[in-house]
């Protein structure tokens, strides 16, 4: 509980604050912590016999003799959640430094809880990603396992179960990400969720016993913090689930919404909204860029424009014209031009989807003359 550590911290921070030598020590009596440090290590009886009447002790100089490692002070046990954990000492003459003595006990005991709450802050955050990567990384997991650890939390892990992902970008200046987690936890602190930092700069929020619609309660209050902290982010959702082993399906989903929505520069994507998007990049990039090079010598920004026009209204030739402000007649051109250059007719369904795919690939990204060879009306 008073570790050496934690008692060289209470010594600085005390003594900076008074002109006085601190000692701390253990329950044995044993000194773990001076302003002097030849005193480290010595045993201080006053401040035994002090533990164990449970009172203050004070050591006049006549009776310096009598107390083995004792100078002139005053002695004070040390208390945690009604117990002794150690005792303090300041040295000085009595009536100079009773005044405050009491003063340094109460910093002390406060200091004292205070890093046994961190401690425990910190026990639970592992318990936590402990929980989120046995859902979210094993194809079997360890239930009984996970139930247990659930239990040490005092939480009634419930369904529906629904997973969030976010990531944040930090500004330059801010190399570290000090605060973030713990400022969303305090958020978060009376609501069903656990939440991991399960990568650097992106968060995991695993809701429990909340229905769809207060899960987007949670992300709108979750995404005005961020705007707060002045960070640029986007956050991905997977959808709804029922069991507990389907969690690690509803990670997948919510990672790969924030994947689009990073590459698409959103702040927020459903997974329900670009599933058909999401699935189509998780093809292997052997077989994207074998359908990529068939299309890529042909590809320029009218044919792009035409055809996410085309898709955006659901193969609708008059509504994509209306859309592109084109007359009907010049739609069905472009339309069949397509179809002459790459052999795909956008008119036919399997021929579409396949095209969907190219628009749904970022072919404007590929480094060549893209714009040649564009037709005209």
């Amino acid at each position: 509980m008073l570790t050496p550590e934690l008692a060289a911290e209470i010594v600085q921070e005390t003594m900076e604050r008074l002109d006085r030598n601190i000692n701390i020590m253990d329950l044995t009596g044993t000194i773990i912590a001076s302003g002097d440090a030849g005193r480290i290590g010595q045993y201080h009886e006053a401040a035994a016999e002090a533990m164990r009447q449970n009172r203050e002790l004070i050591v006049e100089e006549h009776h310096v003799p009598q107390w083995n490692g004792a100078h002139i002070g005053i002695n004070l046990p040390v208390h945690y959640n009604g117990r002794v954990v150690g005792a303090i000492g300041i040295t000085g003459t009595p009536n100079e430094v009773k005044p405050f003595g009491h003063l340094v006990k109460m910093t002390t005991e406060l200091m004292i809880k205070q890093k046994h709450l961190k401690l425990q802050d910190e026990w639970k955050q592992m318990t936590v990603d402990l929980i989120v990567e046995e859902l979210l990384q094993s194809s079997a997991p360890d239930l009984p396992m996970i139930d247990q650890r659930l239990e040490t939390l005092h939480c009634r892990f419930s369904p529906p179960y629904q997973v969030a992902a976010a990531a944040y970008k930090l500004p330059s200046e801010n190399k570290g990400n000090e605060g973030l987690l713990a400022k969303v936890q305090r958020m978060f602190q009376s609501d069903k969720a656990l939440i991991s930092q399960y990568r650097p700069q992106k968060l995991l929020f695993l809701f429990y016993e909340i229905p769809p619609e207060g899960v987007e309660h949670k992300l709108v209050k979750l995404t005005e913090l961020l705007e707060r902290e002045a960070l640029k982010h986007t956050i991905g959702v997977g959808s709804p689930v029922m069991t507990r082993e389907a969690i690690r399906l509803g990670f997948t989903e919510a990672d790969l919404a924030l994947r689009m929505g990073e590459s698409e520069d959103r702040p927020l994507v459903r997974f329900d909204t670009v599933e058909a998007k999401a699935l189509v990049h998780e093809i292997p990039s052997e077989h994207r860029n074998r359908l990529l090079t068939k299309i890529q010598p042909y590809w320029n920004d009218k044919m792009r424009e035409t055809l996410q026009a085309f898709f955006d209204c659901s193969l609708s030739i008059a509504s994509s014209a209306k859309m592109l402000n084109i007359h009907r007649n010049t739609m069905i051109y472009r339309l069949e031009q397509i179809k002459a250059l790459t052999g795909y007719d956008p008119q036919q369904f399997q021929d579409a989807v396949l095209l969907q795919f190219v628009l749904w690939f970022r072919p404007e990204s590929f480094h060549m003359e893209l714009n040649k060879g564009s037709s005209s009306d």
